[in-house]
C-alpha cells in the first residue's frame, strides 16, 4: 500500500510539472537563439554548447522577453516589453545568474521604480513620480528599513529616516500622501493612510506588523467611523461606532469576544438598549428603552430564559463558585 501510495504521488508530481511545462510552451509563440556575434543558432546546439548571447521569446500575450545569457546562466540585461509594444515594461540585470538590479517603467518608458540588491538580503529602493523626479530612495535589510529619503516635486527632501527612525511617507500618482509611517527600530509603529485631499482615513498603532492599541476610521468627511482597541491584531478593549459622526454603538472586547455592556444609541447620547456579554455569549439582562418605559429579556449562555430560570441558573452558579473556593481553602 505504501509503494502505491508513493507511486501515485511521484505520478502526480511528474504529471503536475508536464502540465506547468507544457502552459508555459503554450505561451511561447517563438524563441530565437542568438549567438553574441549576432547569428541565429539552433535550441540544439545553444543548449549543448553554452553560447555567450540573447535568447528572444515571443508569448501569446504580446510581451517580448529579451534574455542575455553566458556560460548557460543569466549574465546581463534581461527585458520585458509592454504587450504589442516596443517599451520596456521591467529590465532585470543579472551576474552570473543572480539578479543584482530590477527597474520597472511605465507605458511611456519613464522608470517608477528601481531595486538594486547590494546582497540577498540589502536591497536599495528608488521610487519616481511620474515627471521622472525621485519620489523616495530608501534601504533595507530583509524587512527593516535602514535609511530613506522621501521628496516633493521640486526634488526637496521633506522627510527622513535615519538608522532605522523617522518618518516614511508613500505618494500616489497624482502626488497626494496617500501614508504616512512613524518608524522606530526599522519598523512602522504608527501608521496614517489618508483620503484622497489629505483627509485621513485610518491611524493604526502597531506592534510587529500587527495593529496594537486604539485604531481610528474616519469618513471622507473627515468625521469618525469608528474607535477601536487591540491587542496584536485581536479586538481587545473598549470599541465605539458613529454614523453621520454621532455614536451609535458601544461594546467591550476581551481577545476578541464581546464581554461587558453592549450599548445602542439615538443622536449619540439617548440610550435605547444595553444587552450584557460574556465571553462572546449574550449573559444576563438584554434591555430595550422606548416611550419612557422598558423591556428587558434575560439570557443565559445565549440561551433566551425567563426572569426565574435566569435567576435559577444564577443562583446554582454561585453557589457552584462558592463550592469550589471552598474545595480551593481547604486545598
Amino acid at each position: 500500500m505504501k509503494h502505491f501510495l508513493l507511486l501515485t504521488c511521484a505520478g502526480l508530481l511528474m504529471f503536475g510539472c508536464q502540465n506547468s511545462n507544457k502552459d508555459q510552451n503554450e505561451n511561447v509563440v517563438s524563441k530565437r537563439y542568438i549567438h553574441k556575434y549576432g547569428y541565429d543558432v539552433s535550441k540544439e546546439e545553444w543548449e549543448s554548447t553554452g553560447y555567450p548571447g540573447q535568447v528572444i521569446t515571443t508569448l501569446r500575450n504580446g510581451v517580448t522577453v529579451t534574455s542575455s545569457y553566458e556560460d548557460g546562466r543569466l549574465h546581463g540585461p534581461t527585458t520585458y516589453t509592454y504587450p504589442h509594444s516596443n517599451t520596456h515594461e521591467s529590465l532585470n540585470i543579472y551576474e552570473r545568474g543572480n539578479l543584482v538590479k530590477k527597474t520597472s517603467y511605465d507605458i511611456r518608458g519613464i522608470p517608477q521604480k528601481e531595486e538594486v540588491f547590494l546582497s540577498p538580503s540589502h536591497v536599495k529602493l528608488t521610487k519616481w513620480f511620474q515627471s521622472g523626479t525621485p519620489m523616495s530612495v530608501e534601504e533595507y535589510h530583509n524587512e527593516e528599513l535602514l535609511e530613506g529619503e522621501y521628496y516633493n516635486k521640486r526634488n526637496e527632501a521633506e522627510h527622513r529616516v535615519i538608522k532605522g527612525s523617522g518618518t516614511r511617507i508613500t505618494r500616489d500618482e497624482h502626488e497626494n500622501i496617500v501614508l504616512r509611517e512613524k518608524v522606530e527600530g526599522g519598523f512602522s509603529v504608527l501608521r496614517e493612510t489618508f483620503h484622497p485631499h489629505g483627509i485621513p482615513h485610518t491611524v493604526l498603532p502597531l506592534s510587529g506588523g500587527l495593529i496594537h492599541g486604539e485604531k481610528r476610521v474616519f469618513a471622507p468627511s473627515g468625521e469618525p467611523i469608528s474607535v477601536e482597541n487591540y491587542e496584536h491584531d485581536v479586538l481587545h478593549g473598549p470599541a465605539t461606532y458613529y454614523q453621520n459622526g454621532c455614536r451609535y454603538l458601544e461594546i467591550n472586547y476581551n481577545h476578541g469576544q464581546k464581554d461587558g455592556t453592549e450599548r445602542h444609541f439615538v443622536d449619540g447620547e439617548t440610550v435605547v438598549e444595553e444587552t450584557e456579554w460574556i465571553d462572546g455569549q449574550k449573559h444576563g439582562p438584554s434591555i430595550v428603552f422606548f416611550d419612557g418605559m422598558s423591556r428587558t429579556r434575560y439570557y443565559y449562555n445565549d440561551q433566551l430564559v425567563s426572569k426565574e430560570k435566569y435567576r435559577e441558573l444564577s443562583e446554582i452558579e454561585e453557589n457552584i463558585a462558592i463550592m469550589n473556593d471552598r474545595a480551593l481553602y481547604r486545598d
